[in-house]
């Protein structure tokens, strides 16, 4: 993976958290889980999966893994700061920073995942 696709889903993020225009979507997807929450997992899914795709080094994929999520989620975190300091119309939703947080860790998982099953994977 290349850090310009890692850079451009950051952006991506950035942009559609804090976009006043893009309103969250309240209703229900999966008993108790509303679409946004949802979104708010795959993204954050996909960026932790990014994350560890471009820093994975083989002497430390603890390491590697712990910053993947922790950054991913403090990314999220600062995200939904900012949708209250930043806009007037987004608010700040623990719900939305749990979501982003769970998102983080299926991310890693679903890259190891990919990593043991894929020969190309696993060769990285």
């Amino acid at each position: 993976m290349h850090i310009w696709t890692l850079l451009a889903c950051l952006a991506l993020v950035t942009f559609l958290s804090l976009n006043p225009w893009v309103l969250p979507d309240p209703k229900q997807a999966i008993g108790i889980f509303t679409w946004d929450l949802l979104d708010h997992a795959a993204a954050y899914a996909i960026l932790a999966f990014l994350m560890l795709s471009v820093w994975i080094h083989p002497k430390h994929k603890l390491i590697t893994t712990l910053l993947a999520v922790m950054l991913s989620s403090i990314f999220g975190f600062l995200l939904e700061l900012g949708q209250f300091w930043l806009t007037s119309v987004r608010y700040f939703s623990c719900f939305d920073a749990y979501a982003n947080v769970f998102g983080s860790f299926v991310g890693v998982a679903m890259f190891w995942y990919f990593r043991m099953i894929s020969p190309r994977f696993r060769n990285r």
